[in-house]
């Protein structure tokens, strides 16, 4: 096992990615059978996609050099782990979880996860894909972790529909076999060598920190922000998209995503401005797109106009796929990547950092474990990052999930903000 990873998986954000399935499990006597059905799943997905098996390493860094990510072989570990927590008292059952509609505050990553979004270490083992099966009181809670240098919330996704087969002993067709195995070194095009970048890129440079006094302690000036989740139920999805289009001419369009992705945005402006200038400026930061508004038109534009402009910056397909390859282009021909990140220009305090999932399917994914469909899939709480928002794979009703890391005074006006409450549903 040799595998260079691709140009976008030589950054330096060493992170895992995350997703927590959550079922029901009526009888605990079904556990072994589950874990063996699990464990025969792993070995098929790693027969068909040897690369799943391995872990990703960084070789040949040094001064001014980030050196080059591969896939290695992960020898002595495990990647299926087992806990079984049914007589911990402080792990909340599944019959609390299904009472309090699994808020993302009773999901700490720390519980449910085989490694946390952001490693604890820089010594730890990276392996690419882990599963983690926790049975609780009433049920089970299994978690896929992926290394985010090997892959992103898409491929992790694409990765978990490959276990559900595996663990219904499916054959995989001939193009998931193809396009899982392909060699990744060469896959982004690159521009031109003749090509020179211009200023297009200044967004995602990242500038030298500013001194610092050593009595200046960042944990004791940054202001706590707590993860909180809310349900957008499939009407509320309708009618925020009957909103949006009524303020546009036809035949414009703007799709629920976007839809929904504008309304959080400004919702969470209007919550902010309590504390803020109306002259500031808010930037909304997506995986293919950054898009920016002063706070005083993004509050009071139509939601429409808003939507759009999110539509239209990601229907010009030739924009994309330049930009997608100037930015390998530079990554390429930079030896020190750490110059280099999609949040440098991020401002927490005012901007939003949106991932959205909303289109994955998740929710119809048994993996033949003998339980009915998972209740709930969340993202287990993370870190603290001000601003850091997923909308999570919509539900078999229909509905969206949205878990926001806010400011505690942000918490508290978006929670009162009647506009936002009309749609979206406290969970916690």
């Amino acid at each position: 096992m040799d595998d260079y990873l691709d140009i976008f998986g030589q950054q330096t954000f060493t992170i895992n990615v995350q997703s927590c399935f959550c079922f029901p499990l009526p009888d605990n006597s079904t556990c072994p059978q589950i874990i063996d059905t699990l464990n025969q799943g792993l070995q098929r997905l790693h027969t068909s996609f040897p690369w799943l098996a391995g872990q990703v390493v960084n070789e040949g860094s040094g001064h001014g050099d980030t050196g080059s990510f591969m896939i290695r072989p992960l020898e002595n570990e495990g990647q299926l782990v087992v806990r079984d927590l049914q007589h911990d008292p402080s792990i909340a059952t599944m019959n609390n979880l299904q009472r309090a509609k699994f808020p993302i505050s009773m999901l700490d990553q720390n519980i449910p996860a085989p490694r946390n979004i952001f490693p604890d270490s820089q010594n730890e083992s990276a392996p690419v894909f882990l599963i983690q099966a926790d049975f609780i009181t009433g049920g089970l809670l299994l978690t896929f972790v992926a290394q985010h240098n090997a892959m992103d919330a898409t491929g992790l996704i694409n990765i978990i529909h490959l276990s559900f087969k595996a663990c219904r002993n499916e054959n995989f067709t001939d193009k998931e076999l193809r396009d899982g195995n392909l060699p990744r070194r060469d896959i982004v095009p690159l521009l031109e060598d003749s090509h020179t970048i211009g200023t297009e890129l200044n967004c995602y440079m990242v500038k030298p920190a500013s001194y610092r006094h050593p009595s200046d302690s960042p944990e004791a000036l940054r202001p706590k922000c707590p993860w909180t989740s809310y349900k957008i139920s499939r009407r509320s999805l309708e009618a925020l998209k009957s909103i949006a289009m009524a303020s546009l001419p036809p035949p414009s369009f703007v799709s629920t995503d976007d839809a929904v992705t504008a309304f959080i945005w400004q919702s969470v402006t209007r919550a902010r401005l309590r504390r803020l200038d109306l002259s500031a400026h808010s930037t909304l930061m997506r995986a293919v797109d950054v898009r920016g508004f002063p706070m005083r038109r993004l509050v009071e534009e139509p939601l429409g106009n808003i939507a759009q402009q999110l539509w239209l910056a990601l229907s010009d397909k030739s924009h994309l796929e330049h930009h997608t390859s100037a930015i390998a282009t530079f990554l390429s021909r930079t030896a020190d990547k750490s110059k280099f990140t999609y949040g440098a220009s991020i401002d927490t305090t005012t901007d939003l950092l949106f991932s959205s999932w909303a289109t994955l399917e998740s929710s119809c994914f048994d993996f033949n474990l003998g339980l009915e469909l998972p209740e709930a899939v969340r993202k287990p709480r993370c870190n603290e990052v001000g601003g850091l928002t997923f909308l999570l794979p919509k539900t078999r009703e229909g509905d969206f999930v949205v878990e926001i890391c806010l400011r505690d005074e942000d918490i508290e006006e978006l929670r009162s903000d009647v506009v936002f409450m009309e749609h979206a549903e406290y969970i916690g």
